[in-house]
């Protein structure tokens, strides 16, 4: 069994909350940034069990609090729980619109997202808004600034010989005057380090303490990392 303290982490300033409630390669990983300020809630992907972590707070606060969900890359444990929360917000009736950022060209989530309009047609309450970021593209809303930073990461989409990546992006979250970091899943590339340098905290994300294939380095090593 997998021991949770490892795979949990809290962080505050006077300014910004950061919880990840459970983050495991393979499994799911979630991370909940809240404003102090204003409560306003931004989700750094959505890994399996995303909806029942925001449940874990003892609120539904959530449910019109989320301001921005930004999604890292396609893989299942980054995004396996969209559908649920879309469904959830549904079923609480959510007014406002939702606001999903992606790196360009995660069809992933074009596929969670259009299947969830398709199946539910007019009974959606909330508008849902899907847009593609690449590396600097910013993305602004009045609690949360955003910038994408394209890293290098690919998966086992790629069935060939040459080092093909996939879609993905680490995000910097300025909150006030605080910044927040999130690789997601990368191996070690300059623009991660362009991407947590200088940051408040910087999430970084690692899977192995040796590669497995020396040859292809899909993700950090822990070492790396730190």
């Amino acid at each position: 069994m997998l021991a949770p303290a490892r795979h949990t982490a809290n962080w505050e300033n006077d300014e910004v909350s950061v919880a990840i409630p459970y983050s495991a390669a393979g499994v799911g990983t979630t991370v909940i940034v809240v404003s102090k300020f204003t409560g306003r809630i931004l989700l750094m992907d959505v890994g399996d069990g995303a909806v029942r972590d925001l449940l874990s707070t003892g609120s539904l606060d959530f449910v019109n609090e989320i301001d921005l969900v930004i999604i890292t890359h396609g893989h299942f444990d980054h995004v396996g729980g969209l559908w649920t929360l879309l469904g959830f917000l549904r079923m609480l009736e959510r007014k406002d619109p939702l606001n999903i950022l992606v790196p360009r060209g995660c069809i992933e989530v074009m596929n969670i997202v259009r299947g969830f309009k398709e199946s539910y047609l007019d009974t959606i309450p909330f508008q849902i808004n899907v847009f593609e970021l690449q590396h600097g593209s910013g993305f602004d809303t009045d609690f949360f600034k955003v910038k994408a930073m394209g890293v290098e990461h690919y998966g086992m989409e790629n069935d060939t010989d040459r080092d093909i990546l996939m879609p993905a992006v680490g995000y910097r979250v300025q909150i006030g005057e605080s910044v927040i970091s999130y690789t997601g899943d990368s191996r070690m590339c300059q623009s991660l380090i362009d991407l947590v340098s200088g940051a408040d905290l910087a999430v970084i994300e690692a899977t192995h303490e040796q590669h497995p294939n020396p040859s292809r380095k899909v993700h950090l090593l822990e070492l790396e990392a730190r």
